[in-house]
């Protein structure tokens, strides 16, 4: 078993089971133990989101996996969550103010040029990717290893990679030899 940090990303079309339940399940592993959970949930509305985003809290404090919530920053300020995820447009609109109240601020980077606009925006952690074929992606090329390595050298930062990542230690090995500080899995997590 690799010893590559992981982060289970949530997606309602993946699962099959509701979110909040599948948070439980995950919160329960003792194997395959995620490092933290992104709460990503596009298709709901605001309310919807910040209930599920109370069960996830419930359940990730209850076992000590942090939670990281996905574009709210002003829900992840409401409920006290120290961990944000945004997508760049987002992390460009977020008041320079609020930055410091993040302990992590994750963005995706689909390129070397928005890793340094990332880095200069004030991101703590940055998740590169599509690194390998996924259906995520459907009909897109990944990015490779090779743009993963260049991410990682452009940047101080922590560097996750994402897309196409399941629980292969030998695929986490070729991640940690490229840079990688950690992964996001998204489908894997979904179907456990």
């Amino acid at each position: 078993m690799s010893e590559l940090p992981l982060i289970a990303v949530t997606d309602s079309a993946t699962c099959p089971r509701p979110l909040a339940e599948q948070i439980e399940r995950l919160a329960k592993l003792t194997k395959l133990r995620p490092q933290a959970v992104i709460l990503r949930a596009k298709s709901l509305d605001k309310a919807a989101y910040r209930t599920l985003a109370l069960q996830a809290q419930q359940s990730c404090e209850a076992a000590g996996i942090p939670l990281i919530l996905h574009s709210d920053w002003q829900l992840a300020s409401e409920l006290g969550i120290k961990k944000l995820h945004l997508p760049l447009a987002l992390l460009r609109q977020l008041p320079t103010c609020e930055r410091a109240h993040f302990t992590w601020l994750s963005t995706s980077v689909h390129s070397f040029e928005e890793a340094i606009e990332a880095q200069a925006l004030g991101a703590t952690v940055l998740i590169a990717g599509h690194i390998y074929t996924t259906q995520c992606k459907a009909g897109l090329a990944p990015r490779g290893l090779g743009f993963l390595q260049a991410v990682c050298s452009a940047v101080s930062l922590l560097v996750y990679a994402i897309g196409g990542i399941g629980f292969d230690a030998a695929q986490h090995a070729e991640l940690q030899a490229n840079g990688a500080r950690g992964a996001c899995v998204m489908s894997a997590y979904m179907r456990l």
